[in-house]
């Protein structure tokens, strides 16, 4: 019998099913016979749980991220992870996944995969140790509900990662820093030329790619105004914000050089065909970004997740941030004309960079399985 292996995302964003199909391909690669089951677990529960779940983020992180960052910081402590809020979380779980439990029984698994809490808890309370559960964290750093003891391993992205699991008591034999697993492509991603090429750039424009993470928030529109202004040929992804999409069309619908999409499944010549990068810190996102190593400029974090991975970057020298919006083009003209500091950005990005992170996540993964 072939081994059979469930990644279990939850589509709150983009980044976790971003993970979740990248070991996807990893598994095709490392176990040619294996058999996966890619499942979102938001999918199993009631629609208005799922509803309630996906739109009170969604909202917040657009509309009142320092709600979202006071949330997400004054719950990442033991005492919350096993208190009130993690007691209703789980019981809101058990509650609502039966389904997702009925589908992990009929595929039998050999492992469960999470790369998001959601429902990660119940599975475990029902399935493990007898059936291996795992966390694979997708940020540079941890809160406290991704470090549940009942998982039976835990791949974080940092040593700094690993130090905040050993501090829990967690055994350090099933903490495995590996780093964020990325699509197979990033291992020898595509040059400049070719994929210039490929997007129909020119070869000796100055492209800044500007991006507001898989749901378009953040300031892309001014600092849109700025490179454009600037004369930089300016490619914008908007993720699944078509509100945001439209806006930029038509306010900018005559100005030269510049390009605006939705959501594009060709992320690797994106990154590669540009001479910047203005993006949010999404770990998934910039861990692709880092492999490719054109360097980053952040812009707007949301509190919480993306700005502890701001902060993780920035320590790292593997990224510069934005103050301004409105001296975006000054920014990316200040960087492109200096060599030495575009070589220490790569080669600091180079440094923390895990093209081969699902590989290692699934080798593991195999060895814990037995």
């Amino acid at each position: 019998m072939s081994f059979r292996a469930a990644l279990l995302y939850a589509s709150v964003g983009t980044g976790h099913r971003s993970a979740a199909l990248a070991l996807e391909k990893w598994f095709g690669r490392e176990v040619p016979d294996s058999r996966v089951l890619c499942l979102d677990t938001l999918s199993f529960a009631l629609p208005i749980v799922r509803g309630v779940y996906t739109r009170s983020y969604l909202e917040m992180v657009r509309h009142m991220p320092h709600l979202w960052g006071y949330f997400y910081e004054t719950t990442d402590d033991l005492q919350t992870r096993n208190g009130v809020i993690a007691t209703l979380g789980e019981l809101t779980e058990k509650l609502n996944l039966q389904g997702l439990k009925k589908a992990l029984s009929t595929f039998s698994p050999d492992v469960i995969i999470f790369t998001h809490f959601f429902g990660a808890a119940a599975i475990a309370e029902s399935f493990a140790p007898s059936v291996p559960v795992c966390y694979v964290n997708t940020d540079f750093l941890s809160h406290v509900f991704h470090r549940n003891p009942s998982f039976s391993a835990w791949f974080v992205s940092s040593d700094e990662t690993l130090r905040q699991y050993l501090a829990d008591g967690l055994p350090p034999d099933r903490v495995f820093p590996t780093g964020i697993p990325v699509d197979p492509v990033y291992t020898e991603p595509p040059g400049k030329e070719e994929s210039r090429r490929r997007l129909g750039l020119a070869a000796d424009d100055r492209v800044a790619l500007v991006m507001g993470g898989g749901i378009g928030v953040g300031p892309i529109e001014e600092v849109v105004a700025s490179l454009v202004g600037g004369g930089f040929a300016t490619e914008v992804i908007c993720g699944i914000n078509e509100k945001v999409r439209e806006t930029i069309l038509e306010r900018f619908a005559k100005r030269p050089g510049l390009r605006v999409h939705g959501f594009v499944d060709d992320m690797p010549y994106r990154y590669a065909s540009a001479d910047i990068i203005f993006m949010k810190p999404g770990g998934l996102s910039t861990s692709e970004a880092l492999c490719v190593g054109t360097p980053i400029v952040i812009t707007d974090p949301i509190p919480g997740q993306e700005q502890r991975n701001s902060d993780f970057l920035l320590d790292r020298g593997a990224a510069r941030t934005l103050f301004d919006y409105r001296l975006a083009a000054g920014k990316a003209e200040s960087l492109l004309s200096a060599t030495d500091e575009r070589d220490r950005l790569r080669q600091a990005a180079a440094g923390i960079a895990r093209p081969l992170a699902g590989r290692d996540i699934i080798r593991e993964v195999l060895k814990l399985e037995g």
